[in-house]
């Protein structure tokens, strides 16, 4: 197998598991840029975990799942962290 070969096939599972990710992403976050951007993040992790091109179809689906939540948690985390207000300023009104 060279290294094209090898490229294709792991570019046939990814595909294979592409819009599960994206759905489980969609589930976890509940807007679509951000199930992108997640479940683009979690076909990169797959992509090199090297457990992912060797497992059975239904172990491939479940690692796809628990990338997709994982990156989804991520998206979701940064998102809340970027919308937290600023500390307020501590002096009293009327002061």
């Amino acid at each position: 197998m060279n290294g094209t070969t090898a490229l294709h096939d792991i570019y046939d599972l990814l595909q294979s598991v592409e819009h599960y990710c994206y759905q489980v992403a969609y589930y976890v976050l509940g807007n679509e840029s951000d199930a992108a951007a997640a479940s683009e993040g979690a076909l990169l992790a797959l992509a090199c975990d090297s457990a992912f091109t060797i497992a059975a179809a239904a172990d491939r689906r479940a690692l796809a799942k628990k990338a997709a939540v994982a990156c989804a948690m991520k998206r979701a985390r940064e998102r809340c962290a970027s919308d937290t207000p600023k500390e307020l300023d501590p002096r009293v009104a009327n002061d």
